[in-house]
C-alpha cells in the first residue's frame, strides 16, 4: 500500500494513529486514480501521497492541492484546484464541554446564537478550526488562535484570519459533521 516514504512514517506510529494514516492514504490514493492523476493500474505503492514536508498531503505529486481527515469509522479526502482543508468528526458534548479551550469569548457568542444545539453547534466550531489549520497551512494551535469564527450555521459559516474572510461548508449525516474551507484568493 505504501510508498518508500509513507512507510517510513507508518512505522514510528502507534497502531491508532497509524490506522487513521492508512485509511487516509486510501483515500488519497482512490481521490488520485478518481481525478485521472494516475492510471487505474498504478499499484498503491507508486502513488504517492505525503507532501515534500513529509507532513501534508499530496495527490500523486500533482500539485493539485488536497485535503484528508478521519473520525471514528469516516475517512474523507477532498482536492481543489485552491488551498483546502477538511475535517470530519462525531458530533459530541466534547466539543461543548473543551470549547472555552478552542473559541474566544466572542466566538462563542456568536456560535450561541444557533439554534442547533450545543453539541451540534460546537463540533461545527472545532471542525471549522481543524480544517481552517489545514487549509492556511496552520498548526492548530495557531489555527485555534488566529482563526475568527465569524458564522456558524447548518450548511455554511465564515472564517476570518487576517483581516479576510473564507465560506465554510458543512455536511452532516449518521452522527458525523463534515467541514469543507476552501482560500480562493491565497
Amino acid at each position: 500500500l505504501f510508498t518508500p516514504r509513507e512507510a517510513a512514517r507508518a512505522v514510528r506510529m502507534g497502531p491508532r494513529r497509524r490506522r487513521g494514516f492508512t485509511a487516509a492514504r486510501i483515500a488519497l490514493k482512490r481521490l488520485a486514480r478518481q481525478l485521472d492523476l494516475v492510471g487505474k493500474n498504478t499499484p498503491d505503492r507508486a502513488i504517492e501521497t505525503l507532501g515534500t514536508d513529509e507532513m501534508k498531503p499530496c495527490l500523486a505529486e500533482s500539485g493539485i492541492y488536497c485535503s484528508a481527515s478521519h473520525s471514528g469509522r469516516l475517512v474523507v479526502a477532498v482536492a481543489h484546484r485552491q488551498p483546502v482543508g477538511v475535517d470530519v468528526e462525531m458530533v459530541s458534548e466534547k466539543s461543548v464541554r473543551t470549547w472555552s479551550l478552542f473559541m474566544s469569548p466572542s466566538e462563542r457568542d456568536v456560535v450561541s446564537l444557533f439554534k442547533m444545539g450545543p453539541e451540534r453547534t460546537a463540533t461545527r466550531a472545532w471542525t471549522i478550526k481543524e480544517a481552517a489549520a489545514k487549509a492556511l497551512g496552520l498548526h492548530l494551535f495557531q489555527a485555534l488562535r488566529e482563526v475568527e469564527v465569524v458564522r456558524v450555521d447548518e450548511e455554511e459559516g465564515v472564517i476570518r484570519y487576517q483581516g479576510k474572510t473564507y465560506p465554510v461548508r458543512h455536511a452532516e449525516g449518521n452522527g458525523y459533521v463534515i467541514t469543507l474551507v476552501t482560500c480562493d484568493d491565497l
